[in-house]
């Protein structure tokens, strides 16, 4: 077991390398995709040169590009990896994971977990407002008035290809080594760290360590995926529904706040009953 763990470990440190590699291979083919297309539009080598070196790294827009492109390739990767595990279970019927009780405790937890957390973050960054600066400036980003590419990888590229990389590839070799509640704790620490930033990384960590529990309660990936899709886009719905400031919108945004604290106790108690009887079924060494 010893010999398994150090193995586990290792290959998850090698795929996590990767995922890093795969954002600096991404920059390249950014720069001499923007230099390939400048050049074909009869810009100069000089001004292409001072374009591409200015923005490629501050620009918003390119560096949403590069992580697009980071996240498409490590998806590809990590999916490989993913589907190559021959512990899987075959011919799964998604009649029996896709019930309306666990598409009500997707719906709940994403919900629930994005505006409690939100909220938590906010009454920290407000204590603290100096000590997140970096956090807000990079949150000013992703706002609601982010162009298409914006949207297309918080709601789309981002969930799918977190989910391939962390609760698929990552999670399945410390899963095999480890208790799931030490893989789970395991996989999310990565989630947390991939973020490189204090604040999102303990909000990774959190939301890690839900979505792993949705994928080991449900066996599915594509349930974390439905979760993180509902968490990120929560993120404009909030937006959008309160975005006005009067005393009728703080009072309805209240209510929301209660409602998504109850439906998240909900959603967390759905899944770490079933997480503790599928643990209770493995160690007994019977089938789930």
């Amino acid at each position: 077991m010893a010999k398994l763990r150090v193995s586990c470990c290792i290959k998850v440190l090698l795929i996590f390398g990767g995922i890093i590699l795969m954002q600096v291979f991404a920059s390249f083919i950014y720069i001499f995709g923007s230099i390939f297309i400048r050049v074909f539009s009869g810009a100069s080598y000089t001004s292409i040169l001072e374009s591409v070196t200015q923005t490629a790294f501050t620009d918003t827009d390119s560096l949403m590009w590069i992580s697009a492109i980071s996240a498409f390739l490590s998806m590809v990767w990590c999916l490989v990896l993913y589907l190559r595990s021959s512990w899987r279970v075959k011919g799964m019927d998604y009649r029996n994971v896709f019930t309306p009780a666990n598409i009500a405790g997707m719906a709940a937890t994403g919900f629930g977990a994005c505006v409690t957390l939100t909220v938590f973050l906010s009454l920290v960054i407000n204590l603290f407002p100096s000590s997140f600066s970096k956090y807000n400036e990079l949150m000013s980003n992703f706002d609601s008035s982010g162009g298409m590419l914006t949207f297309a990888y918080v709601l789309v590229i981002g969930p799918v290809s977190e989910e391939i990389i962390f609760r698929g590839a990552i999670f399945d070799r410390t899963h095999l080594a480890f208790p799931f509640w030490t893989a789970n704790a395991i996989q999310a620490a990565f989630f947390g760290i991939y973020h490189m930033n204090l604040v999102q990384g303990i909000y990774a960590f959190l939301l890690g360590m839900v979505l792993g529990m949705v994928v080991y309660a449900t066996g599915s990936i594509l349930c974390s995926i439905a979760v993180h899709i509902v968490f990120n886009s929560t993120t404009y719905i909030i937006q959008f529904v309160f975005g006005g400031d009067s005393p009728v919108m703080a009072f309805l945004f209240l209510i929301c706040i209660l409602i998504s604290i109850i439906m998240l106790a909900f959603g967390l108690r759905y899944y770490i009953i079933r997480c503790k009887e599928k643990y209770r079924c493995e160690k007994a060494g019977s089938a789930y």
